[in-house]
C-alpha cells in the first residue's frame, strides 16, 4: 500500500487495471445472464463459459507481441481505446433482436477485447519491474492481486443484482464497460510521461521474429532450473486445485448432512470463505510467510489441500472444510504474486511478456486432465473416492516438493528471518 500512495506510476497502472476490472466483472456476469435468455440458451451459455479461456490460451502470442512492442505506454493507451470502441459497438448491437449470428459476433468482440487485455498485461510487466524497488516488488504485486480479486468478487455480485433492477438492460452494461476502459486510458494518459520514462530501452531483440522470441524464452527456461521447476510444480498444483471448487459442490450434493441450512447457502458460504482467504493471503504480504522459499510455500499449499481432502473423505465436517478452505485459499493468494515476483526478478525485461504467456499456458495444460479424472471418479464411484485420490496425489507432490526444495536453491527468497530479501 506504501507504493500505491507514493509511486504515481504504479498507482496509475493499478487504477487503470481496477477500472477495467470493474467493467469486465459487471459485463462478464451479465453476459452469462444474457446468454441464458437466448432461444439456444444451453449452447449460448456453454460458448460464453468456454470463451473466457481462449484469450489465456493465446497469452503466449500476445506476450511475445508485447515483448516486441517498443512504445509500451502508447500501446497501453491504444489498447484501452480499442476496447472502448469494441464495447461501444457491442452496446449498440445488443439492442438488435437476438439471433445466433448476432450472439457469435458479440462473443467474438468479447474474446478480442480480452485478448487485447492480455496483450496490455504483457506491456505492463517491464514497467512494473522498473517502477517498483526490488524489495517492495512482492508486496506491490500482492496488493494488486488482492484489490483485483476484491473488485471481481464485489462487482460480479453488483452486476447480478443491478441487471434485475435495470430491467435487463444489457446494452447499458456494454456501455458501462466501454466507459471503464475509456477512464482507464485517461488514467494512463495522465501519467504518460512518467510511464514512458520507465520503459526499457529499445534494443535489437525487440525486432526478432515471434517464433525466435518464443524459442529464446524456452531455451532460457531450460537453463534456469529453479524457474523451470517452479513453473512445472505450479502446473501440477493447478491440475489438482482446478477441480476443488466443482468437487466441493459434488460432495455437498452427495452429503446433505454437511449442509448449513441448505445446499445453496452452504455453497455460497464456502465461496465467501475462499474469496476472503484469497484476498487476505494476497493483502497480508508481510505475515512471515514471505521469508519462506517458493518451494516451501508450494509445499504448505499442497499440505493444506491434503487437509481439505480429508475434511470431505474422512472428517465429513463442514467446520473442517471451512477451516482448510480458508488456509488453502490464503496460501493460494500468495502463490500468484510470488510467481509474478520471481519472474520479474529472474527474467530479462525483453522476455517478460512471453515468459508470462508460457506460465499461463502451462498452468492451463493440466486443468482439463484433472477435471476429467476427478469429476469422472466423483460421479462414477463417489466424491469421497475422488478426494482420497486427490489426497494421495497431493501427498506424492508434497514429498517431491520437499525433496526438490533441498536440491534447488531459491535465488530470490530466503528462509532465514535474520536475512533480508535479495535485491
Amino acid at each position: 500500500m506504501h507504493e500505491y500512495f507514493n509511486n504515481r506510476g504504479y498507482r496509475a497502472i493499478l487504477n487503470a487495471s481496477l477500472l477495467s476490472g470493474i467493467g469486465d466483472s459487471l459485463y462478464n456476469i451479465v453476459f452469462i445472464i444474457y446468454a441464458a435468455t437466448m432461444p439456444f440458451k444451453s449452447l449460448a451459455v456453454t460458448l460464453a463459459a468456454m470463451a473466457t479461456t481462449l484469450p489465456t490460451m493465446l497469452s503466449l502470442v500476445t506476450g511475445s507481441l508485447a515483448d516486441r512492442t517498443q512504445t509500451k505506454t502508447s500501446h497501453m493507451i491504444a489498447t484501452r481505446i480499442a476496447q472502448t470502441l469494441l464495447f461501444l459497438g457491442l452496446a449498440g448491437m445488443m439492442l438488435l433482436p437476438a439471433s445466433l449470428p448476432l450472439f457469435l459476433l458479440l462473443l467474438g468482440i468479447n474474446i478480442v477485447s480480452d485478448t487485447l487485455g492480455q496483450y496490455g498485461n504483457g506491456l505492463v510487466l517491464p514497467l512494473l519491474h522498473r517502477l517498483i524497488p526490488a524489495k517492495e516488488l512482492n508486496t506491490a504485486i500482492s496488493f494488486q492481486s488482492a484489490t483485483g480479486t476484491t473488485v471481481q468478487m464485489v462487482f460480479q455480485a453488483v452486476g447480478a443484482s443491478l441487471i434485475v433492477l435495470l430491467d435487463h438492460n444489457y446494452s447499458l452494461f456494454g456501455g458501462i464497460n466501454a466507459a471503464t476502459f475509456l477512464l482507464a486510458a485517461w488514467v494512463i494518459i495522465r501519467e504518460k510521461i512518467r510511464l514512458k520514462q520507465a520503459e526499457p530501452p529499445v534494443i535489437g531483440q525487440t525486432h526478432q521474429p515471434m517464433c525466435k522470441n518464443i524459442g529464446g524464452v524456452l531455451r532460457f527456461l531450460a537453463t534456469n532450473h529453479f524457474l523451470l521447476a517452479v513453473i512445472i510444480f505450479a502446473m501440477f498444483v493447478n491440475t489438482l486445485g482446478s477441480s476443488v471448487d466443482g468437487l466441493m459442490s459434488v460432495s455437498l450434493v452427495q452429503e446433505p448432512g454437511m449442509w448449513a441450512h441448505d445446499f445453496g447457502t452452504t455453497v455460497a458460504l464456502l465461496n465467501i470463505v475462499f474469496s476472503v482467504g484469497t484476498i487476505l493471503g494476497a493483502l497480508f504480504a508481510k505475515d512471515g510467510l514471505q521469508r519462506l522459499s517458493t518451494f516451501k510455500l508450494l509445499s504448505l499449499l499442497t499440505a493444506a489441500m491434503i487437509g481439505l481432502s480429508f475434511s470431505f473423505c474422512l472428517f465429513r465436517s463442514l467446520a473442517a472444510v471451512m477451516g482448510f478452505s480458508f488456509v488453502t485459499s490464503y496460501l493460494m493468494g500468495k502463490i500468484n504474486p510470488r510467481l509474478s515476483t520471481v519472474m520479474m526478478r529472474l527474467v530479462p525485461e525483453q522476455r517478460m511478456g512471453t515468459t508470462a504467456g508460457v506460465v499461463n499456458l502451462v498452468a492451463l495444460l493440466g486443468m482439463p486432465i484433472g477435471q476429467v479424472v476427478f469429476f469422472t471418479m466423483a460421479n462414477v464411484v463417489s466424491a469421497a473416492a475422488s478426494w482420497m485420490l486427490m489426497a494421495a496425489l497431493s501427498a506424492v507432490l508434497l514429498l517431491v516438493l520437499l525433496l526438490v526444495g533441498t536440491r534447488i536453491a531459491d535465488p530470490v527468497f530466503t528462509d532465514s528471518e535474520g536475512q533480508s530479501e535479495k535485491a
